[in-house]
């Protein structure tokens, strides 16, 4: 579902741009604690990890993607395109009157665009009669948009992998402050294959191993994240991040799913997905995973300019003392940030000491809110009953999926309250609670497995 503004000052009313408000945090400098230790000290960031430009397989110019989220009041922003990194000077795309296939390519009328918008920086040249323009890079783009202070643009790449001899299975990772591509994909196609039919965990894990070891080499922090684990077919199981601790980050709210959910399977939910990665986590005593937002953004223009069906789906809200790339991931290591597609907090804090959780909705006139604590138990029921699905009319060709659908006792909610604040005392039987915060505000998009309502996410909080 497309949402139609007639003016940036419609946009930014109904997306929620203004003031930030106060919210919680306090961190360990790297990988963070699971805890999640909360203050009221410092001020929200508001941010998107996950998007694409003509590097790999988005409709826009690098500039125009960027400027674009700059001129929407973002304060940090990461690039992430396909197995590649930006940083080759020579890389040129042609001109096309009307883009076709896969991967896009430039369009007349994107180009046309950018030549208004950005003027002389547009660098083109005639190749055997066609016009061509050159990819700006990273650093080129760092340059002309960061502001200290006032707006962040991080390096990152989207490790993309399938693996044909698991039915096609489909693994996507994240990583972010890391100016270079990972061993893994290095030097391959945009999305390549994984030889040899290995498990979807080994190559989580081998993934995490290669990023690790960037970090470690280039000694820069960086977040690393598992993307959309509904798209494309359920390829990614919970039991996949339960078996892989490294991976600290999923995606909980993307773009949704095309595909239809099981009818015998649709407690499998991205909220149950989450809550059934951190039980066993916890039961083994492994880190818990924390939940983001992004656009994944792919198509930024709409017939009448910016703002296409893959922008605003969803962003985080990063509570830190200052906006560097250090501060920001160090925030959302500790678990201080909160994901948003449509509700702003005007206060988010959780006390260890008292084990309480409390938040307070930024309201808007009219809309009603409901805050709903979510918490497993420690005695949870750890049965699992498997759902086969297989391919179905206009999915593409693929093998037999096998969805997990587990115990209503993971994922309770414990306490739900009809209104904008709220809070929460963990019981000593909890293992860790969470909040979701649902408005009656219609969600921006239509897709399965994308919130019907506008809503917020707290981060995971464990019972010490």
């Amino acid at each position: 579902m497309k949402r139609v503004y007639t003016t940036r000052r419609d946009m930014l009313r109904s997306v929620g741009f203004g003031g930030l408000g106060l919210a919680a945090g306090c961190c360990s400098p790297e990988f963070g604690a699971a805890s999640g230790n909360a203050s009221t000290d410092g001020r929200w960031y508001r941010g998107n990890l996950h998007m694409h430009t003509y590097w790999s397989d988005g409709s826009a110019l690098p500039e125009q993607a960027i400027g674009m989220y700059k001129n929407l009041g973002y304060d940090f922003l990461a690039l992430t395109d396909h197995n590649v990194f930006a940083d080759d000077r020579g890389r040129w795309m042609p001109v096309v009157e009307q883009t076709k296939g896969w991967p896009p390519q430039v369009s007349k009328a994107i180009f046309e665009s950018y030549v208004r918008e950005f003027g002389q920086e547009a660098e083109t040249r005639t190749r055997d009669g066609k016009t061509e323009v050159r990819l700006k890079t990273y650093a080129e783009m760092r340059r002309r948009f960061e502001e200290p202070g006032k707006f962040l643009l991080m390096p990152g790449v989207e490790i993309t992998q399938h693996i044909k001899e698991k039915d096609g299975v489909e693994v996507h990772v994240n990583y972010i402050n890391l100016p270079d591509v990972a061993p893994c994909v290095k030097g391959g196609p945009l999305n390549k294959n994984i030889e040899g039919g290995r498990d979807v965990a080994e190559v989580l894990r081998e993934n995490a191993e290669q990023v690790h070891g960037m970090a470690q080499a280039m000694r820069r922090p960086y977040l690393l994240m598992l993307n959309h684990p509904q798209w494309r077919h359920w390829d990614i199981q919970p039991q996949h991040l339960i078996d892989t601790p490294e991976i600290r980050f999923f995606e909980l709210c993307n773009g949704g799913s095309g595909f239809t959910p099981h009818s015998d399977a649709l407690s499998h939910t991205t909220d149950k997905f989450w809550d059934a990665v951190n039980a066993f986590r916890c039961k083994k005593g492994a880190p818990l995973i924390y939940g983001t937002g992004t656009d994944d953004t792919h198509g930024y223009f709409n017939k009448g300019g910016y703002l296409g069906e893959s922008a605003l789906k969803a962003w985080v809200m990063v509570r830190s003392s200052t906006m560097s790339a250090e501060n920001i991931l160090a925030a959302m290591a500790g678990g201080d940030f909160y994901t948003s597609c449509g509700v702003a907090l005007d206060y988010l804090d959780f006390s260890p000491a008292k084990r309480a959780l409390r938040v307070k909705v930024r309201a808007e006139p009219g809309v009603r809110y409901k805050v709903r604590f979510i918490v497993t138990k420690k005695n949870f029921d750890t049965a699992v009953r498997m759902v086969e699905h297989p391919p179905v009319k206009g999915e593409p060709k693929r093998g037999m999926r096998v969805i997990p659908v587990y115990s209503g006792d993971i994922g309770m909610t414990a306490k739900l309250v009809d209104g904008p604040e709220a809070s929460y005392t963990m019981k000593p039987e909890d293992l860790y609670v969470r909040a979701k915060i649902e408005s009656d505000l219609p969600g921006r998009y239509k897709a399965h497995f994308y919130p019907l309502t506008q809503a917020a996410w707290t981060q995971p909080y464990l019972n010490r």
